[in-house]
């Protein structure tokens, strides 16, 4: 009893000491875990240039159709590649329109004669897909300085028109028009989104941008625009990601008493291995005394799925060898035609069974086999008779020698 007992005591020492040797450390070659829910947050300002691209803004001067744009957001890198912001976006667009239209700036004078300024102004939410195309497919590298990312997404604008701050819009004494203002113009727009934001890191924590952007706005008038703006993102917290722990095990190293012994084990293995290859390649150059096959009737056995009488790829390459077989022996064959009985009924097992043999025969006498060598036939038993679980084995044209 005791014996044993200091025997449980050593193993446990041993195993303690096993297990201090063995240490764990990060190994991103294992792939990226994704952090907690409060890491990996940051917010983006940016503001630029948009121009317009509708179908009648084109009739306005290019210098005309230049607007402003700002947008405001919070986000969320979910892993390294993938992620998501939410945030305001606000517009200001100038183009051209038809004279009446809801954004028509009522105190500029026509273009041509037809089409006449057009300026709106536009604030609402907006959510975005981000996808850091770098990180994707490069790998991720937490002190990289450039980040190319792909984001997508849509919104809403709530929208404002020029209007005369008074009706009419008459002159004043002083020669002016009344004043004009931004009014609500009681119209929200949709818009989606698609841009290449191009990131480059001053530090963990501050990034510059420049984002080039194409808006499709208002699905229904299908307009659009272009936007070029300049921006920095604040990176909130944690900002870099843990890989995935592997334990690293301790070398174990051997006496010299003991390498020299594994040493000739291994050279011991080496030479009954090469004894077995020498025997081995002496059978693989004794010639092979083949016997001519006798009593071969059983020539093939074609199967078939359940209910279907087509014939696989699979089998007609089988058919193809028969028909030479065939061709060289000009003896003659029977090719019966067989359906499992647990399933379907009469009526359509005799037709499986015709179809079956039919479709064989036709095959074969087109790889080249004489008809008059063919007999066909069908059974209206089993093939195998061995159960219902082994049904698929009677679902088959068998081909045999005649005799």
């Amino acid at each position: 009893m005791k014996k044993i007992v200091l025997l449980a005591l050593a193993s446990l020492a041993m195993g303690a000491a096993s297990a201090q040797e063995v240490t764990y450390v990060e190994d991103c070659s294992q792939g990226l875990l994704m952090n907690r829910a409060k890491d990996n947050w940051f917010i983006t300002a940016q503001g630029g240039s948009n121009i317009l691209f509708g179908k009648n803004d084109v009739h306005a001067d290019l210098k005309n159709r230049f607007g402003g744009n700002a947008a405001l957001y919070v986000g969320k890198w979910v892993t390294p590649t993938f992620g998501f912001r939410l945030g305001a976006n606000w517009i200001m667009s100038k183009g051209a329109c038809y004279p009446g239209a809801m954004y028509q700036k009522m105190n500029d004078g026509s273009i041509d004669g037809k089409f006449y300024p057009e300026k709106f102004m536009g604030i609402g939410p907006e959510f975005d897909i981000l996808v850091n195309l770098t990180n994707w497919w490069c790998g991720y590298k937490p002190n990289r300085v450039y980040n190319a990312t792909l984001h997508g997404g849509a919104g809403a604008y709530w929208t404002q028109a020029r209007r005369y701050n008074h009706d009419g819009g008459v002159y004043l004494t002083d020669g002016n028009k009344d004043d004009l203002m931004w009014v609500n113009a009681h119209n929200t727009v949709m818009f989606a989104n698609v841009g290449i934001m191009n990131s480059f890191a001053l530090s963990k924590h501050f990034e510059l941008f420049l984002d080039v952007q194409y808006n499709l706005i208002d699905f229904q008038r299908m307009n659009s625009d272009l936007a070029v703006s300049l921006g920095f993102t604040v990176n909130l917290g944690k900002t870099d990601w843990n890989c995935p722990t592997t334990a690293v095990c301790p070398t174990w190293k051997y006496t010299d008493a003991e390498g020299d012994a594994l040493v000739a084990r291994l050279a011991n293995a080496d030479n009954k291995i090469a004894d077995l290859q020498k025997q081995l390649d002496d059978c693989l150059k004794r010639p092979v005394k083949q016997a001519p096959a006798e009593n071969c009737e059983g020539l093939c056995t074609v199967y078939y799925p359940i209910n279907q009488s087509t014939i696989s790829p699979r089998e007609k390459n089988v058919l193809r060898s028969v028909a030479n077989v065939m061709k060289e022996s000009n003896k003659k064959y029977v090719l019966t035609g067989w359906a499992d009985n647990y399933t379907g009924n009469d009526e359509i097992n005799t037709r499986l069974r015709n179809a079956r043999v039919n479709g064989v025969k036709a095959f074969l006498i087109k790889c080249g086999v004489n008809e008059d060598q063919l007999d066909a036939r069908i059974d209206n038993n089993n093939l195998t008779d061995f159960g219902i679980k082994s049904a698929p084995l009677d679902r088959a044209v068998t081909i045999k020698e005649a005799k």
